[in-house]
């Protein structure tokens, strides 16, 4: 999950950074040293020969201080950072249990303690403040612009005639270096807290954390979300492999939700995060740390997927098969996708849900790397009985029924073939599957019951039936 390559790209955006400071500093020094070579320049040039070179230098320099000192003001109201969360910044969840009834309430996730956070916060006065000045200033400046350019001419009048007098184009001279002091310090200081100053009162606050170990999000991001009907051993009664639930929390899962929603940087651990709230039957926090983490790393298939996996948990089928369809455009030749998809596909409504069932399992079927799949065969199967079914209620042409059935026995007997042993969960699940007669879960599917007489499929499956059970 965190890796070296993450590290190297950190450490990389930090050098880069050093790199612009760097530049940012020399070109402020450079135009100082301008600026200061103007004045000189000038007073070396325009000073009478009753006058002081020193005073003239004092005077135009006390102006370029005096300027650049009220720009750097500026500048840092406006460009300081805003470290604290205020209410309602953040969006919240409600503290929900989940719909079944099971597991703890959710906890909304910035409410959730994080171990080692300080009780004191700093104080804000100073952000505030900077709120109200650079409003102020905003509206002034806009409604009284004229006045603002007519003020600052006067001034440069008034020390022109007071101070250099005798300085030929004194006036002309006052105004340029106290305007471009004023805006070198403005954008130097602006600078400054958009970046070090920023670092600073981050380190301050204590709030730059070395963050997740890497091992512990790489931990809670690799065990399962859900448990499906394959992974827990389930025969006969058992539905087709949807999610039985959450699976067992692991032992990351408790130091990755001791973190609070707000305390999270990467798209990894947003993505550990929420897949320990779903193991914790947590799924609303769950979805949107999982969406939090899709956003800051849209490209990243395994998000989706286990996006996917927590709408499925929470019986959102319809935006499971959505959030697939769009990992499936992102990564098309990825069958763990196309797999995932086919499942929720045989959910949907007909005969959108078997079409593009039956899509996916034919790509599968013929894929080298899913081909020896039991599940995908037996997946298959499904969708052509499916298919079958809403063929045969509407009275569709024989042919088309035909295609479906000798499709669906084509893949009943690729899982036999593949599993031969009848007292396995995937023999007993087919054997579910083409007659609900079966002693189990009567809300069990029953994809293959068209098929129930026919002597081909009970042949092809007949090792499979529970022992004691015989069909009508």
């Amino acid at each position: 999950m965190r890796g070296g390559k993450e590290g190297t790209g950190a450490r990389g955006g930090a050098g880069e950074l050093g790199r612009n400071l760097s530049w940012a500093d020399r070109a402020a020094g450079a135009t100082v040293v301008a600026l200061l070579a103007v004045i000189a320049g000038y007073v070396w040039g325009a000073t009478p020969a009753n006058g002081s070179m020193a005073a003239g230098a004092s005077v135009l320099g006390g102006i370029a201080l005096a300027a650049a000192l009220l720009g750097g003001l500026a500048g840092f109201l406006f460009g300081i950072p805003r470290l604290l969360t205020r209410d309602g910044q953040l969006a919240s969840l409600a503290t929900r249990r989940p719909a079944d009834g099971a597991g703890p309430a959710a906890t909304p996730p910035n409410k959730v303690p994080v171990a080692g956070f300080a009780p004191l916060q700093g104080n804000s006065n100073l952000e505030e403040i900077s709120d109200w000045v650079t409003k102020i200033l905003v509206g002034l400046g806009l409604v009284h612009a004229g006045q603002v350019a007519d003020t600052a001419k006067g001034a440069a009048a008034y020390v022109a005639e007071k101070a250099l007098s005798g300085f030929p184009g004194a006036e002309l001279v006052v105004l340029p270096v106290g305007l471009a002091a004023f805006l070198l310090g403005f954008l130097f200081l602006y600078l400054q807290a958009r970046t070090r100053i920023t670092l600073t009162l981050f380190m301050t606050e204590g709030i730059q954390r070395a963050g997740l170990p890497a091992e512990t999000v790489a931990a809670a991001n690799d065990a399962g979300i859900a448990a499906d009907a394959r992974a827990v051993g389930a025969a006969a009664g058992a539905r087709i492999g949807t999610p039985l639930g959450p699976a067992a929390s692991v032992a990351a899962d408790a130091v990755v939700r001791g973190y609070g929603f707000d305390e999270l940087v990467s798209a990894d651990e947003f993505a550990a995060w929420g897949a320990a709230q779903a193991r914790a039957r947590n799924h609303e926090a769950a979805e949107t740390a999982l969406r939090r983490a899709n956003a800051l790393a849209p490209d990243d298939v395994r998000i989706l997927r286990r996006l996917a996996e927590v709408r499925m948990l929470r019986g959102d089928l319809r935006g499971a098969s959505e959030t697939l369809a769009e990992a499936r455009a992102k990564a098309p030749d990825d069958p763990r996708v196309r797999r995932q998809e086919l499942l929720l596909s045989l959910y949907l409504p007909p005969p959108d849900g078997f079409a593009r069932a039956r899509a996916l399992a034919d790509s599968l079927a013929t894929d080298a790397r899913t081909d020896r799949d039991p599940m995908v065969h037996l997946w298959r199967a499904c969708a052509y009985g499916q298919a079958h079914r809403w063929f045969s209620e509407r009275g569709s042409g024989a042919d088309e029924m035909r295609a479906a059935r000798d499709a669906a026995l084509s893949s009943v007997r690729s899982v036999v073939e593949l599993v031969p042993d009848p007292a396995s969960p995937v023999r007993g699940l087919l054997g579910t599957l083409l007659d609900p007669g079966i002693p189990g879960d009567p809300t069990a599917d029953n994809d293959l019951r068209d098929f129930v007489q026919d002597p081909e499929f009970q042949s092809a499956i007949r090792a499979s039936v529970p022992e004691g059970w015989r069909s009508g």
